[in-house]
């Protein structure tokens, strides 16, 4: 009976109690993280905030952790060990283990916990390489007490600089309920762990969260992305190959890129998107036209003509999203999202339930086509 009565009461523990209470008797789980338990299956993460009681006080974060066979196991074990009632109502971000995600299994903890998706507006989900308890105390850090940094990192690194996938909760239930598209997941790691292979390779330095050369207050880092195929994680793709996808699907804005030029020197340019790309799909041949602004910083540094600079710029995009492309599709993901434009040529939806598109995905034939608006009028970088 007191299992049930928990469950039943579950939604208006997160939400706020029916009493009333003073605010400092709560304490605010910001980030929520799950990845495999040693004795039981799951093991819970909180990164739980403590609103300082006067001006001089200063907000106090901490890290607690336990192991449950269900959300509500856990719940009820974090509240017997923490001194204040805890409240999920200001959480933001959720933290997938790297070890639950390749395996699949997390979806069944996480309909239990969650529940319907417009409960959760705000809350963004990444993959975290565990453990997660590292991952969030990597986050923590006395020049930002309030967490700001943590709460807008993902949404601004993905509209800032394209380098990381900023996904909600919804629209990962969606890609999982809905085989139109596969969800790719911002990557978070600390930074100790050393370089991530990247799933589609030539790349020396892979730009993946866990893997960046810095030294700051935070120790840990979010980067490039996981990529899945349903609910099951499949690989990583760096900044670059992230950004690049995201050009595809049409949620990329603006982004910093190197070239190598024919004399072996390098070249940064950054990159706008001019207008929505242009998908077809038909009898298994797929073509995506994409137009976009190259703005060339240091310009007089580059030898080469404007035309000979354009051409070379947009073979190299194409070369790079034809290879990309391939890694997906062995990967039998479909991040790219053609799946989206073969669900629209079916009259309703039954039909479309009863396509195989993953078979026709993993045959698919896509060429890329590059259409680069070349510009010397940048001087200095969005970073900087």
């Amino acid at each position: 009976m007191r299992r049930i009565g928990l469950i039943l009461f579950l939604p208006l523990m997160l939400f706020g109690c029916m009493q009333s209470k003073n605010i400092d008797e709560y304490a605010y789980v910001l980030n929520v993280g799950v990845e495999r338990g040693t004795t039981m299956p799951y093991l819970v993460t909180a990164l739980v905030s403590v609103p300082g009681g006067t001006e001089d006080t200063k907000v106090t974060n901490t890290v607690i952790t336990a192991e449950a066979r269900t959300f509500s196991e856990a719940y009820e074990t974090l509240n017997a060990i923490y001194p204040s009632r805890l409240s999920f109502s200001r959480a933001s971000l959720l933290a997938i283990g790297e070890d639950l995600a390749q395996s699949g299994e997390q979806d069944a903890f996480l309909n239990f916990a969650f529940g319907k998706p417009d409960l959760w507006p705000n809350l963004r989900v990444v993959v975290a390489k565990p453990p997660i308890r590292d991952v969030f105390e990597g986050w923590i850090s006395e020049a930002d007490p309030s967490l700001r940094k943590i709460k807008t990192a993902v949404g601004d690194l993905s509209g800032v600089s394209g380098m990381t996938a900023d996904t909600g909760y919804s629209t990962y239930l969606e890609a999982i309920g809905d085989k139109r598209f596969d969800v790719m997941l911002a990557y978070a790691g600390e930074n100790e762990y050393g370089l991530q292979p990247d799933m589609v390779g030539g790349e020396a330095y892979p730009y993946t969260g866990g893997s960046l050369l810095t030294e700051s207050a935070l120790k840990t880092s979010t980067a490039g992305s996981a990529v899945f195929d349903g609910s099951r994680m499949v690989g990583i793709l760096d900044g670059r190959h992230t950004m690049e996808v995201l050009m595809v699907t049409g949620a990329f804005q603006k982004g910093e890129m190197h070239f190598t030029l024919p004399d072996g020197s390098a070249m940064r340019a950054a990159l706008y998107r001019m207008r929505a790309p242009k998908i077809r799909l038909h009898n298994g041949e797929a073509s995506v036209e994409l137009h976009l602004k190259a703005d060339v910083f240091d310009p007089e540094t580059v030898s080469m003509e404007q035309d000979a600079l354009k051409a070379l710029i947009e073979e190299r995009l194409e070369t790079e999203f034809s290879a990309v492309f391939a890694a997906l599709q062995r990967a039998n993901s479909d991040a790219m999202g053609f799946g989206r434009f073969r669900a629209e040529q079916f009259r309703d939806v039954k039909a479309w339930e009863a396509c195989d598109w993953k078979s026709e995905y993993r045959a698919l034939n896509v060429t890329f086509s590059v259409t680069v608006m070349l510009s010397h009028e940048r001087r200095g970088s969005e970073t900087e």
